[in-house]
């Protein structure tokens, strides 16, 4: 008996939920009771309990992961494509975050702009969210400079657009993207259209005075990695407890893990789709 006290001591270990946040205590809030549950009902599998851990940078995520700090990830094709290439973390499902198995990015300007097209973009500026968003900077960006465009960063708003490129600044939030298209400190926005539709987000009376220049294809919304060194039982058994949730069997628990309605299995393109933009994104 007391050997198997000894053994179970030995192998009990904590179960690591990661992502990168800026709005802590919010992304904790969501983040933390499927965290809680997915490590009572992986006990038997040698977990004593969960940590979700919320970092500023996808970098400092990558560095955890690699470490082998952090054994669960919940995040966008971007960053996904960095743990996947930086810190072998493997893919695991699909998650229809916010009801929406896929979303696209939008290019959008003010109601009574000039600017009609992409190609007018030239010689004006444009803000995306913050430098690890995939639908608001890695994807819009990546669609400019497919059509030849050169982009170049701002200091600050005051700082005049730049002839013959398109100049771009981070807002830091989707409400600071909206307001500054808005007041015409800058040009033209890049958005998710799951945070275009957010009244939350983008407030109705905002949204009326903007317009919509340019959508993408539709990317996943969101992708559940594990780390390399997770134990095979225990990704299997991650896999399948996430599988059988759905909002009718889980309501409150799949409410707060950021509204998901279901997970699937990640499709044969998944990997190729991060392994593209890993490698156009490492050249900026």
């Amino acid at each position: 008996m007391l050997g198997l006290v000894l053994f179970s001591a030995v192998e009990a270990r904590v179960l690591v939920l990661g992502q990168v946040s800026d709005r802590p205590s919010k992304d904790y809030e969501q983040l933390r009771p499927m965290a809680d549950y997915a490590a009572q009902q992986l006990a038997p599998l040698g977990i004593s309990s969960a940590e979700v851990r919320l970092f500023p940078q996808a970098a400092d995520l990558v560095a955890a992961m690699r470490r082998g700090e952090v054994d669960w990830v919940t995040e966008t094709p971007f960053t996904a494509a960095r743990l996947v290439h930086e810190a072998d973390a493997r893919l695991l499902l699909r998650k229809w975050k916010r009801g929406q198995r896929e979303y696209q990015s939008i290019i959008y300007t003010r109601l009574d702009s000039p600017v009609r097209s992409l190609d007018d973009l030239v010689g004006q500026t444009i803000t995306f969210e913050h430098a690890d968003s995939f639908s608001s900077y890695y994807l819009p960006r990546r669609l400019l400079e497919q059509r030849g465009m050169i982009l170049s960063p701002m200091k600050d708003l005051q700082q005049p657009s730049v002839a013959g490129r398109v100049s771009y600044m981070f807002s830091r939030n989707e409400r600071n993207n909206a307001l500054w298209v808005h007041k015409s400190l800058i040009v033209a926005g890049a958005l998710s259209s799951s945070d275009w539709d957010d009244s939350a987000r983008v407030p109705p009376a905002l949204r009326d005075e903007l317009r919509i220049i340019f959508r993408s294809p539709s990317y996943p919304r969101a992708l559940e990695l594990v780390s390399a060194g997770l134990a095979p039982e225990l990704v299997a058994a991650l896999r399948d407890l996430l599988l059988r949730m759905t909002p009718a069997n889980a309501p409150e628990l799949m409410a707060a893990y950021e509204k998901t309605t279901g997970f699937e299995p990640i499709l044969p393109d998944d990997l190729p789709l991060l392994n593209d933009i890993y490698r156009s994104s490492r050249a900026w």
